[in-house]
């Protein structure tokens, strides 16, 4: 079913953050590494008598920036997923992830907090939501962001013993501190604030 005939009003963003964080998975040898991630969510609209309010997350953004003011005016393309270097997009939706394609993205300035981005995805509500009305869908956002603080993954944190010299330490060849506020202590772990 194409867009045209989806609800007016349907899959319209009311609100957007860019979430950073620095990543690891020693188990899997995965070191340290600041990654982004975006995260729409959308105004409800209704269909075949249902209120939906759908939630898009754009998921393993690893890009050669140190901080998420080296995003600002920048283009990244990645590869179709799962190739490696892709980025993991779902639409959260009929109670499934469904998965969608991102090969660019389009940063552009940061103004109050806030970063524009453009990018375009194609969604498939066959694979995991079996809904062959809807199949594929190509959607297009252009929308500021809120900036999200920098998170350090859980891991980070207890191999440095919750000491904020240390995370603060670890993380100095990974991310432009300059760009972030003194570390903070927060439920669930230390983030450093975007400046």
């Amino acid at each position: 079913m194409p867009m045209s005939e989806l609800p007016e009003g349907a899959f319209q963003p009311r609100s957007g953050k860019l979430g950073q964080r620095i990543s690891e998975n020693p188990g899997e040898g995965q070191e340290p590494s600041l990654r982004f991630f975006i995260e729409l969510g959308f105004a409800p609209f209704e269909y075949e008598g249902e209120t939906l309010t759908p939630l898009f997350r754009v998921d393993s953004i690893e890009v050669p920036v140190k901080s998420c003011r080296g995003l600002e005016l920048q283009n990244f393309e990645f590869p179709w997923a799962p190739k490696p270097g892709s980025v993991e997009a779902a639409m959260l939706l009929f109670g499934e992830h469904n998965p969608a394609d991102v090969t660019a993205i389009q940063f552009g300035s940061i103004e109050d907090g806030k970063i524009q981005v453009s990018f375009e995805t194609e969604v498939d509500f066959e694979m995991e939501a079996d809904r062959d009305d809807l199949e594929q869908i190509e959607m297009s956002f252009s929308l500021a962001l809120e900036i999200d603080p920098l998170q350090i993954a859980t891991s980070l944190e207890k191999r440095c013993q919750g000491d904020p010299d240390l995370i603060q330490e670890a993380v100095a060849p990974l991310v432009d501190l300059e760009a972030y506020a003194s570390i903070e202590k927060v439920p669930g772990g230390f983030v450093f604030p975007a400046d």
